[in-house]
């Protein structure tokens, strides 16, 4: 068999590359050197090139020797992912569960959920991780590549990715009743012309900025007498209940215990600026994984819970006017 068709001929050269010498990867490999310079000659002739160039010391990767590590990185790995994923007991509920969250939401909300979906399953680890990625979804993370995302959606540019959509959401003005006592309540979206709003900018809403109001169809374009930006949903949240300003988009999610509590009222009945669809996204050989298949229902019921809640608040706040 040729040498560029065996992958542990490719697993020898990355060792070598990555170590910058034939010694120095000698432990890793448990070889002795001739073999190793054997396997790395026969390589080079199978493929016809030179991979490392010789004349230099400590040994350096040709052109192309830098593109063939590359690429035999990426085969090892996708070799040694295979082999994991084929000796998973996919039953098995334990193991690392590493979930991406937008801020606002985990910290909010979804904090009693991990602990209490910890407490069930004390075999799972459980790993949350802030998402601030949007889209396209990016499984990348600091701690290690995350197997789920929650965010919006839907993601086109990734139609090999699993996307489960679980619900909608919302955004509407809303105000302390600490600013409309000092500057009054806006009665149409033109008047928020008069007033200060409380902006929030965000990858992850595929909506973007906010700019406009909607109601039965009918789309006004909206603008402040001045506006305080942030790059943080629980910021732009806070200066809203401190009576900074109007944020004209606030998920209704985030906002109903504060209108419920009267920490926040909704302004402009029946105007919202957007509405989003809620999305967890994964990868099919992730959801072979009876953990990672359990807990996509647990959050479906636990977030599901949550809109119960919400609706409730706001058919009561819509009967109150």
């Amino acid at each position: 068999m040729q040498r560029d068709m065996n992958l542990e001929c490719w697993r020898i050269f990355a060792t070598v590359a990555q170590a910058g010498s034939i010694s120095a990867s000698l432990d890793a490999l448990d070889m002795n050197a001739p073999s190793v310079s054997r396997t790395i000659s026969g390589l080079e002739k199978s493929l016809g090139t030179d991979l490392f160039d010789r004349s230099s010391h400590p040994m350096v990767l040709t052109e192309n020797g830098k593109e063939a590590l590359s690429a035999a990185l990426e085969m090892l790995n996708t070799h040694d992912a295979l082999l994991k994923r084929l000796h998973t007991n996919t039953e098995e509920m334990a193991g690392a569960i590493r979930v991406g969250v937008p801020a606002a939401l985990l910290q909010s909300y979804l904090v009693p959920f991990f602990i209490e979906f910890s407490k069930k399953y004390p075999e799972i680890h459980l790993e949350a991780t802030e998402y601030t990625a949007g889209l396209p979804v990016d499984f990348a993370s600091k701690t290690g590549t995350l197997d789920l995302v929650i965010s919006y959606g839907p993601d086109r540019s990734h139609p090999n990715y699993v996307q489960i959509h679980y619900g909608s959401g919302r955004f509407i003005p809303c105000a302390s009743p600490t600013y409309l006592a000092r500057h009054g309540t806006p009665q149409t979206p033109e008047e928020l012309a008069k007033h200060i709003g409380i902006i929030f900018h965000s990858p992850i809403r595929s909506s973007g900025t906010t700019s406009t109001l909607t109601k039965a169809g009918r789309t006004v374009p909206i603008q402040f007498q001045r506006e305080i930006a942030f790059n943080s949903a629980l910021s732009a949240k806070n200066a809203t209940l401190f009576g900074a300003g109007i944020n004209p988009a606030m998920a209704e999610l985030h906002c109903y215990r504060e209108i419920q509590s009267g920490a926040l009222v909704p302004i402009l009945p029946g105007w919202f600026a957007f509405t989003e669809e809620l999305y967890i996204y994964t990868r099919p050989e992730q959801l072979r994984l009876k953990r990672i298949r359990f807990f996509i229902e647990e959050y479906k019921k636990a977030i599901g819970e949550l809109f119960t809640e919400q609706r409730s608040v706001f058919l009561s706040a819509q009967h109150g006017q």
